[in-house]
């Protein structure tokens, strides 16, 4: 059997000293981290820190060299491709359909057909009929990721889905998969910290394939670990609600 119910209520997934090699460059190193069952979990680091790499892993799409994956309590090589398809949803960083299908017909590739609910959480009613690569960024994220939580999955994967948004597309979208994590675990790629420190339980800092520190985003986003980083000073600007990060203005002679 492969239901989710025989397993345990731990992580929905963890690494174990996972490390990932293309020939003699590591892309992971000695990797150990574990996501919970529910909340929004933000991988934040520098471009080439093993981000996105950590979300090819996780899904089976990128070879393990070294230590193990696991994906509810069961090694990821365990599980048979359809098995581990309904437990896990995914959102590539870069969506696009190559066929000119509605988004009717792109929600209808999904392992389940989207409850009237999602439609409405995700509004969609209005754009059923419209063809997918005619819709807006925020658009076609939101028929992404409703597409990829049609089934109901244990875990959400999503990368860089904010990339190419504007502001109040990037904040409405974090919303989205804010409540998304109520029901199931969330991991998100991100580049912006401020969405990262405003909207996930726990954020991971990545650097050069490694982990840096993981924790709730009050506690690693720090000027200390993103110095470590990212090799520049950064600063945290906390305010009464939230914080904003930026580089220290350099100092101009006299």
């Amino acid at each position: 059997m492969d239901s989710v119910e025989q397993f345990d209520t731990g992580p929905v997934l963890a690494f174990s000293g996972v490390e990932v090699r293309v020939g003699t460059k590591a892309l992971l190193s000695d990797l150990t981290l574990t996501v919970p069952r529910c909340g929004l979990f933000g991988l934040v680091g520098p471009n080439g820190a093993g981000k996105s790499t950590l979300v090819h892993a996780a899904l089976g799409l990128q070879a393990v060299s070294r230590g193990e994956v696991r994906l509810c309590g069961r090694r990821l090589q365990d599980w048979r491709p359809r098995a581990q398809a309904q437990q896990v949803g995914y959102v590539p960083q870069h969506i696009h359909s190559h066929w000119d299908l509605t988004v009717r017909e792109l929600l209808q590739l999904a392992l389940a057909p989207p409850s009237a609910e999602l439609l409405h959480d995700f509004e969609l009613e209005q754009l059923l009929a419209r063809r997918f690569n005619t819709l807006s960024g925020g658009e076609q994220a939101r028929a992404a990721i409703a597409r990829a939580m049609a089934h109901q999955p244990a875990l959400l994967l999503a990368d860089e889905p904010a990339a190419h948004l504007d502001l109040p597309h990037q904040h409405a979208l974090l919303r989205l998969l804010q409540a998304c994590s109520a029901r199931s675990a969330v991991v998100i790629v991100l580049h912006d910290l401020h969405l990262a420190a405003r909207y996930c339980d726990q954020v991971a800092v990545m650097a050069q394939g490694r982990l840096l520190r993981h924790g709730p985003p009050d506690a690693v986003l720090d000027d200390t670990t993103l110095a470590r980083a990212y090799e520049e000073p950064l600063m945290r600007i906390p305010t009464a609600a939230q914080s904003f990060f930026t580089v220290p203005l350099l100092e101009t002679p006299p």
